[in-house]
């Protein structure tokens, strides 16, 4: 689309000199309307040309000014086309033309070297917290907690709702082990971090191109090893976790909780543990065990005329 920009701009620019050519060494005045229109449609396309190809090597160079770039090339459009109108037509405002184009142009490159210099500065804060995340030991003890049971498992949904609502009356005998407890926590603490990263992302106080790089797959696994965590998050605030999946379908293209979110228990998500008789041992773990009393099984017995048993002993 931007070549398609510049080439239409170009071609245009070129048919308006040759039109001027042709009007002016083989069509003999006077013409039909008046040259100045070919002129200003030559400076019109001109000007496009040279401001989509500054817009485009600017934007390859520079990325952070993306948002406010086409506004400036819009003003620098307007003063080219003015520049040619008061030379033209006005020449006595020639002096307030040097100097409206020399405010523009200075504050066009203060503007790009204060984005550049933001962009520098968003860099290094964000490359100080990879690397804080890389020696923090609390960071790392979570992770391994998380990644000791599910590096490639998932949580099952039972277990992510006790953890949410362990007050529920149907998990009162439910009586988790250390290391699902551990591994859970780890799950949520690295799913926090995760959505810190993208609400930094989101206001743009952290890299963005930066972060996608070194943690784009990483995020991907991270979200469906959580699936359930984060519906169960989400049922009691649907803000929980929605800068992480936002983020997710952003570098991944597609979020794993908005396309299961309807229909979890389908989710194709991979191999839950606990899970079968293991699962239900941990949810009744402290359930009283019933015996059931065993039925009398004699059978009926024989006794005498004095009502003494057959077989016992006579008082």
């Amino acid at each position: 689309m931007n070549n398609f920009r510049i080439g239409a701009a170009a071609a245009a620019f070129i048919l308006g000199i040759t039109a001027r050519l042709i009007f002016t060494y083989l069509i003999p005045p006077p013409l039909p309307f008046p040259i100045d229109i070919v002129d200003a449609f030559i400076v019109l396309t001109g000007a496009m040309v040279a401001v989509f190809s500054a817009y485009e090597f600017i934007l390859v160079r520079y990325r952070d000014t993306a948002e406010l770039l086409p506004m400036f090339s819009a003003v620098i459009w307007t003063v080219i086309v003015s520049s040619y109108l008061i030379l033209r037509y006005l020449p006595a405002y020639q002096t307030s033309l040097s100097i409206l184009s020399t405010g523009v142009f200075i504050g066009m490159g203060w503007w790009i070297q204060a984005i550049n210099t933001a962009a520098n500065s968003r860099r290094s804060h964000t490359l100080n917290i990879i690397m804080a995340s890389r020696t923090s030991t609390e960071y790392q003890q979570q992770t391994r907690a998380s990644s000791k049971l599910y590096l490639t498992q998932v949580i099952p949904p039972e277990l992510a709702e006790w953890r949410t609502c362990p007050q529920k009356d149907e998990y009162r005998y439910t009586d988790v082990p250390t290391d699902i407890i551990d591994a859970m926590n780890g799950t949520v603490y690295v799913l926090n971090y995760f959505e810190f990263l993208a609400q930094g992302i989101k206001y743009r106080d952290l890299d963005a191109c930066l972060l996608r790089e070194c943690f784009s797959g990483i995020l991907a696994g991270l979200e469906r090893r959580g699936f359930h965590l984060i519906i169960e998050a989400q049922k009691s605030d649907q803000r929980n976790y929605e800068g992480l999946i936002a983020l997710n379908k952003e570098w991944n293209g597609e979020s794993t909780v908005e396309r299961y979110r309807t229909n979890p228990d389908n989710s194709a998500l991979g191999t839950r543990y606990p899970a079968g008789e293991e699962l239900q041992n941990i949810l009744f773990a402290k359930k009283p065990q019933t015996t059931d009393q065993p039925a009398d099984a004699s059978g009926p017995s024989l006794a005498t005329a004095d009502g003494v048993p057959v077989g016992s002993a006579p008082p």
